[in-house]
């Protein structure tokens, strides 16, 4: 089985304790960009029945693809809220690249 949709599927299963969810939202990050990813991520970034670390790790992973890719999505940008946001917000901060937002 594809190690992304493992990962994908851990991040999705609510029955899968915190920890293998953040591993999985995590791992994620390192993924090429596949839109199944960026779906999902963005799916649990924004529940917010999910735990804060979590969402805040799916927050930063999408950062971390959009960075790879130098092309920082705004749309999908604008699509996170709360914890996710503020972290995908820092990482590319961090990373000096506020001018891919434009």
């Amino acid at each position: 089985m594809n190690h992304i949709l493992a990962w994908i599927e851990i991040l999705l299963d609510q029955m899968a304790s915190d920890a293998e969810r953040d591993d999985a939202a995590m791992d994620l990050g390192f993924s090429l960009n596949e839109e199944a990813v960026e779906v999902a991520l963005l799916t649990v970034a924004n529940d917010e029945t999910v735990d804060e670390m979590i969402r805040a790790s799916c927050g930063e992973s999408l950062a971390q693809i959009w960075i790879a890719q130098n092309q920082v999505s705004h749309e999908k940008l604008a699509l996170l809220t709360g914890i996710a946001r503020d972290e995908a917000m820092a990482l590319i901060k961090n990373e000096d690249l506020e001018d891919m937002l434009e």
